[in-house]
């Protein structure tokens, strides 16, 4: 069984939508999921302010489809021009 590349790496900054706004964010760790299938999920963890690092904020996932490079790329993506 294979573990593939993630295709972002901790503390890489990444834009995402959170409530229809775009927010750029700090990947603090990635979970990588392989199943008895060879399917890998990539599950990614972003870095939260001081003192919400119990909170339900610090326990989010996002997946690698969820996530772009920069806000042009992100744009392109719910625009598509």
């Amino acid at each position: 069984m294979e573990i593939k590349p993630t295709k972002y790496q901790p503390g890489q900054k990444v834009w995402t939508l959170i409530g229809m706004k775009a927010e750029e964010k700090t990947i603090r760790s990635i979970n990588i999921c392989v199943d008895t299938d060879g399917g890998q999920t990539n599950y990614y963890y972003m870095v939260v302010p001081k003192g919400k690092e119990f909170s339900s904020e610090a326990f989010v996932t996002y997946s690698e489809n969820e996530l772009f490079t920069s806000k042009e790329e992100l744009r392109m993506s719910v625009f598509g021009d």
